[in-house]
């Protein structure tokens, strides 16, 4: 709730606001507007309905990476449920001002299973920090070509940097240590009231720390999923007609991707096009196709993350008669 927010998040989430408010102005006086609806408008039916399902699929495989973190933290839930929570998560994600509200959501959802907070916390940032280290590793190995190709060297040095420090937090969360010095540091600052919640959290994420096989099966899943969104770009581009080497996606898309991901705009809102207009630039895209196909392939991902509204929307009857009968055994089945 925003009466809850701190004077810091609020700033943040104004200079979130203002950087893509400037960008779009940015945008808004290098581009030809009255083009962009018309092609998006005569984008290909069929070809959007491919780019949506393959994305649908990759949720579906990011759902079944999940799953196995949460078995093996002893949350055991059949698969309809892990992919529905999935989705929720998806959902609060794109309309929520920032992209921890889906990680809240799914932690909730999974503590609802009998299990502590804790430890439904411990699979959703082990999931989430493995797919950002399989990000990382993907942008490492298909952008390196570009660095001579569009001399994008420094770019390339980002991504690097992006997944040395993923990895590093990946391994940094398995650590006891790491969560100890955290504690003493917020104890000075006068945040000592949570150590508790982070000692229940350093015994859940301990869970998996001799699990190093599995962590390592679900790093292989998550490069598959993040080149299956690559294909989600492929098939947006067939969908407006762009004949762009499927090659020149493989090195721009896990950059954009990385780029987006950086907490510097509301929810990579003008610096997801305006990073596209640049990179797809380099291979002679024009600015309007280049921003329509960034547009498109976002408003394909909201349309998907859809279903998890929906699916929110539709169990909200059910857990309301169940907190009017909080003494009925038979626990919800949403």
């Amino acid at each position: 709730m925003s009466a809850g927010r701190s004077p810091r998040a609020v700033a943040l989430l104004a200079v979130k606001v203002l950087v893509s408010v400037v960008l779009f102005a940015w945008l808004f006086r290098r581009l030809q507007w009255s083009a962009i609806g018309p092609a998006l408008g005569h984008a290909d039916p069929a070809w959007i309905a491919g780019s949506a399902a393959l994305l649908l699929a990759s949720h579906l495989l990011a759902s079944y990476q999940w799953g196995r973190l949460l078995g093996a933290a002893g949350i055991e839930l059949p698969f309809w449920k892990v992919a529905s929570y999935y989705h929720v998560g998806l959902f609060f994600n794109n309309f929520l001002p920032a992209n921890v509200g889906g990680d809240f959501a799914r932690t909730l959802d999974a503590a609802r299973s009998g299990s502590s907070r804790a430890t439904a916390l411990s699979t959703v940032i082990l999931d989430r920090l493995i797919g950002t280290v399989a990000l990382g590793a993907v942008a490492v190995v298909t952008t390196l070509p570009a660095i001579d190709r569009f001399h994008l060297a420094a770019a390339y040095g980002g991504v690097v940097a992006f997944f040395a420090a993923a990895a590093l937090m990946l391994r940094a969360m398995l650590e006891p240590r790491v969560l100890a010095g955290l504690e003493r540091l917020l104890a000075r600052v006068g945040l000592g009231g949570l150590k508790p919640a982070l000692d229940r959290l350093a015994g859940s994420l301990a869970t998996f720390r001799s699990r190093s096989r599995l962590l390592l099966e679900l790093l292989c899943v998550a490069l598959v999923v993040q080149v299956m969104r690559i294909g989600v770009h492929i098939l947006f581009a067939r969908a407006l007609g762009l004949h762009v080497d499927p090659t020149y996606f493989f090195l721009f898309v896990p950059l954009l991707a990385v780029i987006v991901s950086l907490p510097i705009s509301l929810n990579g809102i003008g610096v997801r096009e305006g990073a596209g207009i640049l990179l797809f630039g380099l291979v002679g895209l024009d600015r309007t196709n280049a921003f329509a196909l960034q547009f498109g392939t976002y408003l394909v991902a909201v349309g998907v993350s859809l279903i998890g509204g929906m699916v929110f929307l539709a169990r909200i009857p059910g857990r309301r008669a169940q907190a009017r009968n909080p003494g009925n055994p038979r626990r919800s089945s949403e």
